[in-house]
């Protein structure tokens, strides 16, 4: 190996050792992630992993999706209607997608995956150890008064998947399993009596079914419907924590009955971001009002000077609004290219994978988790993490320039 190959070597290992100190940034601070994400920019660079990019997207092609529609962002600039400031801020936000690529060649070792997936695991633990010691009035960390280190949502994101990998762990039976049984129950309790994220519940629940089916024959996993339906019905008639998912769901009753007068103000608005969003795609269908153009666009056409918006609360419209429908099928290629090389990776990468694509499915739904910080750095992070083991018998490659 000459010099310039073990510098190469060497500065893809320190970088696989960012990537474990980024991992925990991304739950506990906002501007470290930023400034470890740079660094780990650089030693890609430095690394000369651009040199076989090509290759990269080849084998991996959940990474070139995120490049192409990173790329569609870029081409949304020719024409948005933003301002330059704005539409250059926008397409900063979804840089995220960039780590998917960048973060691959740092983890193609399974040693350092394994120290990702450690680093993970701390995180969530410190995360949930916090949310419990804010709740009993130990800790005041959150100025918008939710018992969670960040946002309610974000929180509850992190520990909805935190559950679901435990769970796996616990049901391998194997060191520790009964460590991440109580990991696990203190996760769901924690997200339905302690933080209440709507977005993390209904993520919970859709984990729960999909590890059903990940590891249940067909008569336990009908049984596991069963006995998750009757819970969730429980929770809902006797428990006062249940009081936003109800009003969630008469909200959407009365929208839907034309009352939009007695729905609920935060699914309300939604209800209100959606419709208005079609509006827009109507008005250009194929590539939309370009990057970073929603909150110009939408004020143009509210009808409620008070209702601004930033975005849809709804990745699938935000995405469609700015790029159209070109946009849209390139995120949906996106997804679809999860689902379907996720059952090439090893059953414990292809399991985590699948949960990681159900979550970013249902936050879809609900947010725009590519747009928003902690949860675009984790979600690309996290797919980074299970797909670098697609390309099987390949490390990140060494230049011999």
């Amino acid at each position: 190996m000459t010099l310039a190959q073990r510098v190469q070597s060497r500065i893809l290992e320190y970088g696989s050792f960012i990537t474990v100190l980024f991992v925990v940034s991304i739950y506990l601070s906002t501007s470290l992630a930023i400034i470890l994400s740079g660094l780990l920019g650089l030693f890609w660079l430095l690394s000369a992993q651009f040199m076989v990019l090509p290759g990269t997207l080849k084998k991996n092609p959940v990474t070139a999706w995120s490049l192409l529609l990173f790329l569609c962002f870029i081409f949304g600039l020719c024409y948005s209607s933003a301002t330059y400031g704005e539409a250059f801020s926008m397409l900063m936000k979804y840089r995220e997608l960039l780590f998917i690529p960048v973060l691959i060649p740092f983890l193609t070792t399974e040693r350092y995956r394994c120290w990702v997936w450690k680093a993970f695991v701390i995180a969530s633990v410190l995360i949930l150890l916090i949310s419990y010691l804010m709740d009993i009035g130990f800790l005041d960390l959150n100025k918008h008064g939710d018992p969670a280190f960040k946002s309610r949502i974000t929180h509850s994101i992190f520990i909805s998947f935190f559950a679901f990998f435990c769970a796996h762990k616990a049901y391998d039976g194997k060191r520790y399993a009964k460590l991440y049984w109580v990991l696990f129950i203190f996760s769901v309790y924690n997200l339905f009596f302690i933080v209440e994220g709507r977005t993390g519940q209904l993520i919970a629940v859709s984990l729960v079914l999909l590890f059903g089916v990940q590891r249940f024959t067909k008569k336990v996993l009908l049984f596991t419907v069963l006995v998750v339906a009757i819970l969730l019905a429980l929770f809902l008639a006797f428990s006062d924590k249940a009081t936003r998912i109800n009003e969630g769901i008469a909200s959407t009753q009365a929208y839907l009955q034309s009352h939009p007068e007695k729905t609920e103000v935060s699914m309300g608005a939604r209800f209100t971001f959606w419709r208005d969003s079609l509006r827009l795609i109507a008005e250009k269908p194929l590539l939309g009002h370009g990057t970073g153009s929603f909150a110009k666009e939408y004020q143009r056409i509210t009808r409620n000077e008070h209702l601004i918006a930033k975005n849809p609360h709804n990745e699938f419209l935000m995405i469609s609004v700015q790029l159209g429908l070109l946009g849209l099928l390139i995120y949906l290629g996106f997804l679809a290219s999860q689902y379907y090389y996720a059952k090439k990776l090893p059953n414990k990468e292809k399991w985590l994978a699948q949960g990681v694509l159900l979550s970013l499915i249902v936050t879809s739904l609900f947010n725009c988790p590519l747009m928003d910080h902690a949860e675009g750095h984790w979600f690309t992070t996290m797919i980074a993490l299970c797909f670098a083991s697609l390309e099987v018998g390949v490390k990140a490659e060494i230049n011999h320039a």
